[in-house]
Formats: structure tokens, C-alpha cells, sequence
């Protein structure tokens, strides 16, 4: 009961935000609990015109796709290595690489928007997507050593005796092993990028054209505009896929948690 209360609750935002997204500008602020006078679309089309949503949605998914496939790349290597590697330098590596996670984003961002623009990385979209590399990078290693540890080290013992290379004991015993926590980091990279709005703004700036959707969103307000009419039915949008993609993987997280525990 206690926690359905506290979904409804949690709720709660989004429905008005998706009831609002139907309203003109002054049925909204007269009566904003209240349900729409007429059901009609204008507005979406209005938003998905005046934003030009389809450059926004393929910025968007670049930017994603692209982070989230480097993390996914990277970091199962990066991790193994480490996890691996019994030395002080894998200690000091691992403890540089998850440092970023202990130390608030807001004490380093001028200092590393000031690295991207000196780079000349500053107001495109691979500048941005490396930034967003680098960033989503030290809790995927985190996360990825810590289930490699848990890993049987006899697994790979017994290839190796078998006549196994360390590249094929990676990609045939250990990677397949990592599924659940893959599937959560990809995941958890997955939502953070999509609706990303500060490190957007930092490395793209206000270059329309490298925009992604928030940020083209969150750009409509200012202290002499507020454009409600058109940023709800853009919320509303930019939802959708999240909300889809966030269904679709919550069967395979489950997948995943199972079948570790088995292979446990």
C-alpha cells in the first residue's frame, strides 16, 4: 500500500505535465490541476515544427548511442584489466579512473569546459560526446571491477591450460558473464545521456544545430520568457523513447539478474 501511495505520488508530475501539454497558454495557468477543454494535437505539431524536432531526436541519439557504446566497449576491458592486475599500479589506476565519482561535478566543470574549448572540441558534437565518454566511464569501470571480482578465477585457469589466448578467455568466458551488470550500466548510461542538460550546454553552448532535446527544451525559458505552450508537449516527447527503451530493458535487467545468480 505504502508504495503504491508512493508511486502515485511520484506520478503525479508526470500526469500533469501531460494533461498541461493539451492546454493554450491561460487555461494552463487559470486552472493547471484541471483536465484539457479539447483533446487536439496543435501544439505538438506546433513543437515539432518550431523545435525541429527530427535534428534534435537524430542529435540525440548520436549522442547516446555513441557514449553508450564506447562505456560498453571500454570499460568491460578496462575493468578486467585492473581487476586482474594484483599491484599497486592497478590500485592507483582504479583509484584515478572512479575519482571523478568522488568529487562534485560542479567543483571541475569551468575548469573542463575550459580543456574542451582549448582543445578546440568546444560547441560540436564529438567534443561533447567524448566529455560524456570520460564522465559515464568511472561508474561503468566501478561497477564492472566489482562484479569481476566475484568472478571464479578457475574459469579462466582452465582455459588457459586448455590452450586458450587471454584475448578469447575475455570474449568467450568473462564478457558473457558480465551481462547483468552490462545490462545495467547500459542502461543507467543510457537515461543519464538522453536527458542530459547541464554538460550539454557547457561543451555545445548555444549552438542550435549540436543541441540535443533538453537542452533545445530548457533554452526556452529565461527571466523574460517562459514558453509553456510549446516545452510541455516537447517534455512530453522527449519522454516517450526514454519511457520505451526503459520497459524494454527492465525485462532484460530481470534476464540478467537471474542468470548471474544461477551462474553464481
Amino acid at each position: 500500500m505504502v508504495a503504491l501511495l508512493c508511486s502515485i505520488f511520484w506520478l503525479l508530475p508526470l500526469v500533469w505535465i501531460f494533461l498541461n501539454s493539451f492546454k493554450p497558454y491561460n487555461d494552463m495557468m487559470q486552472d493547471f490541476l484541471g483536465l484539457p477543454g479539447e483533446w487536439k494535437l496543435d501544439m505538438y505539431v506546433e513543437t515539432w515544427t518550431k523545435f525541429q524536432f527530427p535534428q534534435l531526436i537524430a542529435n540525440t541519439l548520436l549522442y547516446t548511442a555513441g557514449t553508450v557504446l564506447m562505456v560498453v566497449l571500454l570499460a568491460p576491458m578496462a575493468a578486467y584489466k585492473l581487476a586482474r592486475t594484483k599491484s599497486r599500479c592497478s590500485t592507483f589506476c582504479l583509484i584515478v579512473i572512479i575519482l571523478p565519482m568522488m568529487v562534485p561535478f560542479q567543483s571541475y566543470m569551468i575548469t573542463l569546459t575550459k580543456l574542451v574549448a582549448g582543445v578546440g572540441l568546444a560547441g560540436n558534437r564529438l567534443g561533447y560526446i567524448l566529455v560524456s565518454i570520460g564522465l559515464c566511464m568511472p561508474l561503468a569501470v566501478y561497477m564492472i571491477h566489482g562484479f569481476i571480482k566475484n568472478v571464479p578465477m578457475e574459469l579462466e585457469e582452465c582455459a588457459y591450460i586448455d590452450g586458450a589466448s587471454p584475448v578469447r578467455i575475455y570474449f568467450e568466458i568473462v564478457l558473457p558473464l558480465l551481462k547483468p551488470v552490462l545490462t545495467t550500466v547500459l542502461v543507467l548510461d543510457t537515461l543519464a545521456t538522453w536527458n542530459d542538460i547541464i554538460t550539454n550546454q557547457l561543451i555545445v553552448g548555444g549552438k542550435r544545430k549540436a543541441m540535443n532535446i533538453q537542452t533545445a527544451l530548457f533554452m526556452q525559458f529565461s527571466a523574460q520568457t517562459s514558453d509553456w505552450e510549446h516545452a510541455l508537449p516537447g517534455i512530453v516527447m522527449s519522454m516517450v523513447p526514454a519511457l520505451v527503451f526503459f520497459m524494454v530493458m527492465q525485462k532484460h535487467i530481470m534476464e540478467g539478474i537471474t542468470a548471474g545468480a544461477v551462474k553464481g
